[in-house]
């Protein structure tokens, strides 16, 4: 599928007026347009349902507007925004919260995940003394061993991973107490190797382009 919306958004590029070098914001726009436009050939339900949720791109990925609790709440000893909320989509195929792999962390917020609607997702996490297990996130009646909620204590790495080719993934998160991106971290699979080297060929795998696993229905 990425190849094909390779393919798609190159034709469709070349048949823009061209007058002249674009800024950034013109740039997105003309790249939100052109997959809007492929996913209204290949994928019309993803589309609806995106629109519904108002979910757009947003610093490299597709997110809904972020909701913040109104109420502070105590945390370790110091006064923090009690939670947050936020809806993503994860593409067919996409492993890594920014794609390529790569992995966050953070270190003041717990964080459960929500599944709400498409194909399953395998969520990888990694202490920090460097024990690794895996949860799948999914409506257990079309893929097997999956459930609707996967818990990522904080200071814990994460990456999640599309079970599928053909299908996206709506989700959300929440994080205890709010996220903030002075406390978010994000790790490329180089720097998870060196960090985690008993690990090194799952981070690499990871990072390759294309789908990694199972397809989610079964």
């Amino acid at each position: 599928m990425k190849l094909l919306l390779f393919v798609c958004v190159c034709a469709l590029v070349a048949a823009e007026p061209q007058p002249g070098v674009p800024s950034t914001p013109q740039l997105a726009g003309v790249l939100t347009n052109l997959y809007r436009r492929f996913l209204h050939t290949v994928a019309p339900k993803q589309l609806e349902l995106q629109d519904a949720l108002d979910i757009k791109w947003s610093d490299g990925f597709l997110a809904g507007p972020a909701f913040y609790s109104p109420i502070n709440a105590t945390f370790d000893g110091k006064e923090r925004t009690a939670f947050s909320f936020i809806s993503f989509l994860i593409n067919p195929g996409q492993a890594g919260h920014l794609g390529q792999g790569s992995w966050v962390k953070n270190d003041v917020s717990e964080v459960v995940f929500m599944y709400h609607y498409g194909a399953a997702v395998k969520v990888h996490l990694i202490s920090e003394d460097g024990s690794y297990r895996t949860e799948v996130m999914g409506n257990p009646l079309d893929h097997k061993g999956s459930q609707f909620l996967v818990y990522v204590p904080r200071a814990t790495y994460s990456v999640f991973e599309s079970l599928s080719k053909d299908e996206a993934t709506f989700h959300s998160y929440i994080d205890i107490p709010a996220w903030s991106r002075e406390h978010h971290q994000e790790f490329s699979a180089e720097e998870m190797a060196t960090t985690f080297p008993q690990h090194a060929q799952l981070f690499h795998h990871l990072a390759k382009p294309g789908h990694h696993g199972d397809t989610a229905r079964r």
